[in-house]
């Protein structure tokens, strides 16, 4: 068996809860921090200075205030979103994955804390959680992006090879110009030995524009390649 590989990323949205910018980051900084000594009762205002620190990733102190929101409003889906966020960055899953259920019950229709819910579960290793939650998002938003992608991880995490194969060749058929289910569906036929097929997807992501470090996959191609011709040679 060849034993090359391409690394697995996780292609995550992993993005805030959004409000509304209008300024500088340490301008921004600065009022909310005022904005939250004059009205310490108001969850929105320390749930906003909750989402500039994650942004600015000061972890530690973006929890700290998305925790004083929560006590503010225990049902303010924004702060138990961004808390979940905060957590997954710190690598604390179990209170992200929580968060994250969280946000949900308040906000059911919320695409995004489904789709870290997912993310959250793969990383904890529950990959049978995770394919059962990213299976659910797409019943609810078929062209959310990138959630095939982390579906076919999931299943290769349960060496579900077939299921995670076809999750991204749907993938192409709805984002026939992505760049990355190429690059998976590489990955996966190198795993199952079937290198004919990993070359030509494999060489499709390598013509990408998109594609940020070609000369690696260059070198992988090279290898596959020339470990195919020596086989050949070495059976004829």
């Amino acid at each position: 068996m060849l034993d090359w590989s391409i690394p697995f990323l996780m292609i995550g949205i992993l993005s805030a809860w959004t409000y509304q910018r209008n300024s500088l980051w340490n301008d921004e900084l600065e009022l909310w921090k005022d904005c939250a000594r004059k009205s310490p009762q108001k969850e929105r205002i320390f749930g906003h200075l909750g989402f500039i620190y994650y942004e600015q990733g000061q972890l530690d102190e973006a929890e700290k205030v998305l925790i004083k929101t929560l006590e503010l409003n225990p049902r303010y889906a924004p702060g138990h979103y961004n808390l979940g966020l905060t957590f997954y960055q710190k690598g604390r899953m179990d209170e992200a994955i929580d968060e994250f259920k969280r946000t949900l019950e308040l906000d059911p229709h919320s695409s995004n804390a489904l789709y870290n819910l997912g993310l959250s579960y793969y990383r904890k290793g529950f990959h049978q959680n995770a394919v059962e939650t990213y299976r659910e998002l797409l019943n609810r938003n078929p062209d959310y992006m990138n959630v095939r992608i982390n579906l076919s991880i999931a299943y290769k995490g349960l060496k579900q090879w077939d299921k995670a194969i076809a999750v991204l060749a749907e993938e192409l058929s709805h984002f026939p110009g992505s760049l990355y289910p190429h690059v998976y569906l590489g990955e996966l036929y190198m795993e199952i030995q079937d290198y004919p097929k990993a070359l030509i997807h494999l060489r499709k992501a390598l013509a990408h524009p998109d594609l940020p470090n070609p000369e690696s996959l260059r070198k992988v191609i090279l290898s596959i390649e020339t470990a195919t011709i020596e086989q050949e040679r070495i059976g004829n």
